[in-house]
């Protein structure tokens, strides 16, 4: 029995010895390592200690809190979010100072930041990891001094307090918790409460607590505020009418704002899969993100095109969007920019979201409140937009006034459309008739949607024949052969197609028992599988419209009221006139005399600018000529006043210097400057401008009139290089062109002068990284492997892959610059050896290049092969 019983013993202390161990409380003298000591609440629900991300290549560690024993690894709270640890001896301990800290052997990593005081009040303290999730600092008499809670990072936890002060920032990326670009606020405004999401400074989505979406989630944030024990202020969703909630119902969690601008509310499931379920996120869709599609615009989440402007309204950029830089927004503007005193309505739309009115007056009646908008229409320092009248007080504006009429005068941010929550209101935009309805038989616009001639949505208005739409509280609907009604979802006038929304899963293919052939049926489908749930159809281009006496015609200048082939009557173009459907009018036609005047007057004009052309050409290359002729004087230097000339001309000229051959003219491809250009660009070698000193002579920083910064090398008189490398450089690296080869951009020759020029590297050359204890440290591990990279593609080309093979016989750290980029280029190419054919190996009468980067066999033997640089 008792060795039953010590069996038993030994066991459960096996299995809790780990949890028994285990403490949610850290004195001072005491600390956390990256390997011992976590804290864990009392009731093992949250641990606090050194992590990293799983995912994370780098290895970056954090000190943060997560749930216990829960997985995957869920941090809530990370301390050192912005300054991951580096030092493996880093700790997290109570300072002398008295605040927490995250300190290495070198530096600190993080700070609770409490002011400091006298070693009397700092000693004695302790910080404790709640059940709650927060991390609690205390002085002797258990007073708070800081808490997590007060300092969150991503997450809100069941307990926090979210008032105006709290602010919730997201991660990086799913392995990088450090700020973020999106933050989240609670904003409010008297009783209303509204959740505000920016990216950096910019609006990113709002939601208002009277949304049908954010029910759940505004119940859970009311719940936490009413209940946690350290808030001191009164919650802000006092009007929240919220069911009993108990805390088993948040148990275990959180709401999270996402480094991808989303927010989401997650409860663990303990009993089926065990895992986070998502019970609610925002935004759902793009449409719920603020101003999506630009102003002056709708955005629908059903259609599969979202965005498309009000009616009234055409693709552009206003000046007022202009001036407050929102050039990133596509955007619509008016197609009549000023208001007049005639010639004005308004659009009415249903089921609107739109932002926060600008204006807000008690009127009497709606006519009055339309009055006010029009009045400032003609008011050059404000303008109506749009405005909204409710005649009672409403559930969106509780507790508001009844007759209240609210304008916009600025700009209106994208609309929101096919809104069923009760924020969704009507709304009347102001616009001119002309501008939605351009003809006098156009139909009114639908909505948002702009109903084209000859399409029809009544018996009044449009063709007869095209009237199969209906317009129903904003929304168009098609009526298909066989009477059933489709929703509408997008109208493009401009290829004279529309698209309607189908529920027949099985309408791809069902299309040859659908198709309609009646020749009087002026629409087709042209594609019954355009999209998973739509189907495009068009229709046929626009008749004279139909009339029933000469009154009907009138509008319609140079047309008469007459019967057609196929018995209607129609407003039929008069002699010598044709029917415009893209304008919508008769224009006169030309006669054949007329058109072949025309034709023979555009024939002689082109072949008079053709003769002009070329005889422009036959005086260029005469005069051309006559100034190379050889007869003409050297103009080796007192008659260029250019920079920059033709390079070959120039080094023709050079030839009788006796210095270069007839044969080394051939393939230059770089420009020649003038001496005088480079004294001027480089300040006459000014001291100032000198990069640095090699054996071939000194390096100097140019700047061109244009504003280009150039590498001037200067070789000396005495340099190792001389002018078989100078013509090596000038010829040869003109024919490479490799993103890992620096460039030649010119050369000049005058006398004993012989410079190069190069494009300028910021950074300079490698081994002033390399060999340099300071600036060694800029260089970690991933951009040391870049640029070997970088040097292998640079020889890779030059031995394989250029039109020439090439071995550069002088490859060191002081020949490889860096861009502004760090990227890695492969320069002085004056020993460079073309190897000929397939050639890979040769010997040389001759061993240049450096000591101490040649190949053994290459500096005793002369043996030079491409494998061995």
């Amino acid at each position: 029995m008792r060795t039953t019983h010590a069996a038993f013993s030994l066991l459960c202390w096996l299995l809790c010895s780990q949890s028994c161990s285990a403490t949610d409380t850290l004195n001072q003298g005491e600390k956390i390592t990256q390997e011992l000591g976590n804290l864990v609440s009392a009731e093992s629900t949250f641990e606090l200690g050194f992590f990293s991300f799983p995912d994370d290549e780098r290895g970056r560690k954090y000190l943060g809190i997560w749930y216990w024993n829960l997985e995957p690894r869920t941090a809530v709270w990370v301390a050192n979010r912005d300054k991951p640890v580096e030092d493996s001896s880093a700790v997290f301990q109570i300072a002398r100072d008295g605040n927490l800290v995250i300190a290495g052997a070198s530096q600190s990593y993080w700070s609770s930041g409490l002011n400091g005081s006298s070693s009397s009040t700092t000693s004695n303290r302790t910080v404790k990891l709640l059940d709650s999730g927060n991390l609690v600092l205390m002085n002797n008499n258990n007073n708070n001094l800081w808490q997590s809670f007060q300092h969150p990072t991503d997450t809100f936890l069941p307990g926090m307090k979210m008032d105006a002060n709290f602010t919730l920032t997201s991660g990086r990326s799913a392995v990088d918790p450090g700020s973020g670009s999106f933050s989240l606020k609670l904003v409010q405004t008297g009783n209303d409460a509204k959740i505000v999401v920016n990216n950096h400074s910019q609006l990113y989505w709002t939601l208002d607590e009277r949304d049908s979406e954010a029910t759940s989630i505004y119940n859970f944030l009311a719940f936490v505020n009413a209940t946690n024990s350290y808030a001191s202020r009164p919650s802000p969703f006092i009007n929240i009418s919220h069911p009993q909630l108990q805390p088993r119902d948040f148990d275990k969690s959180r709401l999270v704002m996402n480094f991808t601008g989303e927010v989401n509310f997650l409860k663990w499931e303990e009993d089926v899969e065990k895992k986070w379920d998502r019970r609610w996120w925002w935004p759902h869709d793009d449409c719920d993100k603020h101003n999506f599609c630009g102003y002056f615009s709708s955005c629908n989440k059903n259609n599969w095109q979202r965005c498309k402007c009000l009616p009234g309204f055409h693709r552009g950029m206003s000046d007022n969007q202009q001036h407050h830089g929102d050039f990133h927004l596509p955007g619509c503007v008016r197609k009549s920019k000023s208001c007049t005193n005639e010639n004005m309505m308004f659009l009415n739309l249903t089921k609107i979201k739109v932002g926060k009115p600008d204006l807000r007056n008690r009127t009497e009646t709606e006519e009055k409140c339309q009055s006010l908008c029009l009045n400032m229409c003609y008011d050059s320092h404000i303008q109506c937009q749009a405005y909204s009248y409710n005649i009672s007080a409403t559930s969106y504006n509780r507790g508001s006034d009844p007759n209240l009429c609210e304008i916009w005068t600025r700009d209106l941010p994208s609309l929101q459309e096919d809104d069923d929550s009760i924020t969704g209101r009507y709304l009347s935009i102001l616009v001119k008739s002309s501008d939605i309805a351009p003809t006098a038989k156009s139909c009114e616009p639908c909505g948002t949607y702009t109903i084209p001639y000859p399409l029809s949505t009544g018996p009044t208005c449009g063709d007869p024949a095209y009237y199969k739409f209906n317009c129903h509280e904003g929304q168009v609907s098609f009526m298909m052969p066989g009477g059933k009604h489709y929703r509408v979802t997008w109208i493009d006038v401009d290829t004279r197609k529309f698209y309607i929304q189908t529920d027949d899963s099985n309408h791809c293919d069902q299309a040859s028992i659908n198709q309609n052939d009646s020749p009087n049926f002026p629409f087709s489908v042209t594609n019954w599988c355009f999209k998973d749930d739509e189907i495009e159809i068009s229709w046929q281009s626009a008749q004279e419209p139909p009339c029933s006496n000469p009154i009907d015609c009138k509008l319609l200048s140079h047309s008469t009221c007459r019967p057609t082939n196929t018995g209607d009557t129609r407003c039929l173009c008069d002699l010598n006139y044709n029917w415009n459907a893209t304008i919508f009018n008769c224009t006169k036609e030309e006669s054949s005399e007329n058109h072949s005047t025309h034709r023979l007057a555009l024939i002689l004009t082109t072949i008079l600018i053709g003769m002009t052309i070329l005889a422009s050409i036959i005086v260029f290359v005469i005069v051309r000529r006559r100034k190379t002729a050889p007869n003409m004087p050297d103009v080796t230097s007192t008659r260029i006043q250019e920079s920059l000339y033709d390079s070959e001309r120039h080094v023709k000229g050079l030839i009788g210097l006796g210095s270069l051959e007839e044969k080394d003219v051939e393939g230059i491809e770089v420009p020649c400057y003038t001496f005088a250009s480079i004294l001027a660009a480089t300040d006459n070698f000014s001291d100032s401008n000198k990069l640095g000193q090699g054996g071939y002579g000194p390096v100097y920083k140019g700047t061109f009139p244009s504003g280009q910064d150039i590498a001037v090398k200067r070789l000396s008189s005495v340099s190792t290089q001389g002018l078989q490398e100078f013509k090596n450089e000038v010829v040869l690296i003109a024919k490479l062109q490799h993103r890992n080869l620096v460039r030649v951009r010119g050369y000049c020759i005058k006398g004993d002068e012989k410079v190069l020029l190069y494009e300028y590297m910021p950074n300079k050359s490698l081994d002033s990284f390399i060999f340099d204890r300071t600036r060694t440290l800029l260089l970690d591990w991933p951009m040391r492997f870049d640029i070997i990279v970088g040097i292998a593609r640079g020889l890779l080309y030059l031995h394989q892959d250029s039109r020439l093979r090439v071995i550069h016989r002088d490859l060191k750290t002081s020949n490889i610059l860096l861009d502004e980029d760090m990227n890695p280029k492969i320069s002085d190419f004056g020993l460079a050896k073309i190897f000929g054919g397939k050639e890979t190996e040769a010997s040389t009468e001759r061993v240049v290049g450096t000591y101490g980067y040649m190949a053994p066999e290459y500096a005793l033997d002369g043996m030079e092969a491409m494998d061995r640089e």
